[in-house]
């Protein structure tokens, strides 16, 4: 079966952001998008499928790529995991409605250590994602976000923005700048081209993120999972929290064993 990408779909406004966002990662993947929507009873079914498939059918004659949907009844956190294993998704794309759904949204992306989640709440702005954000903290299990870059960087030529703070710990210094390193190898090996910032301090560092986002123009943030709700909660100023509303975030879950480029087996 070929590698798919897996989009939960709610029939909301954002579930057809998220299946735009798909549809950008997909063309250049060349992978199809699954479209799975979950009902509370049997009786709901069929008529679910038939909007969903009208939907996909629509899509698809505008678009380029296969779309292929699925409805299940079930609990919606254990079907749409089991749907992902089943088609081999190796990404999704998620439309959440903001800070109010973190608790529920992170419920969904957790369950998926191997693939990271991509969350929109806008439209595809700028077409595609070749403005890559990273913030860097002293987490050495956060360098996996780093080799999910390199994946990015094959479908989009994608320039990297690396952003990261001054510590006084001696440890945490340490661990900083081993990942920062880690990054520039890795960069600096694949011919991708980056920027690093390094800021006084970590203090008010969500709004640092998002306000550099907009210096640069980002169109992607990638977030480790287990950071992304205290940093969206921790920004203060209304026009990050506006912006937080347009750039999508690659949530990706820490993992022990590490995909090779070109490999996400």
């Amino acid at each position: 079966m070929k590698k798919s990408i897996l989009v939960p779909y709610d029939f909301t406004e954002v579930g057809d952001y998220a299946l735009e966002h798909a549809y950008m990662v997909g063309k250049a993947s060349r992978a199809p998008i699954n479209i799975i929507h979950i009902v509370k009873k049997e009786s709901q079914i069929d008529e679910a499928k038939a909007k969903l498939e009208k939907i996909a059918n629509d899509f698809s004659q505008t678009k380029d790529i296969e779309v292929i949907v699925e409805v299940r009844k079930g609990n919606l956190f254990k079907e749409i995991y089991k749907y992902g294993l089943e088609i081999d998704a190796y990404i999704a794309v998620m439309g959440t409605h903001g800070i109010k759904n973190i608790k529920k949204a992170m419920k969904v992306v957790k369950k998926f250590v191997k693939i990271p989640f991509i969350l929109v709440q806008s439209p595809v702005i700028f077409g595609e994602y070749d403005r890559i954000l990273i913030p860097i903290d002293q987490d050495n299990t956060s360098r996996i976000k780093i080799q999910w870059v390199r994946y990015i960087n094959t479908l989009f030529k994608s320039k990297v923005y690396m952003i990261s703070y001054k510590v006084n710990d001696e440890y945490a210094k340490k661990s900083i700048s081993g990942n920062i390193r880690f990054a520039e190898m890795l960069f600096d090996k694949e011919l991708i081209d980056y920027d690093i910032e390094i800021f006084e301090s970590s203090k008010n560092f969500a709004d640092t993120i998002y306000t550099y986002a907009n210096k640069v123009e980002s169109d992607l943030i990638l977030l480790m999972t287990d950071k992304y709700r205290s940093y969206v909660k921790q920004i203060k100023k209304a026009e990050n929290l506006e912006l937080y509303k347009k750039i999508p975030i690659m949530c990706v879950n820490k993992r022990l064993d590490i995909f090779k480029v070109g490999g996400f087996n």
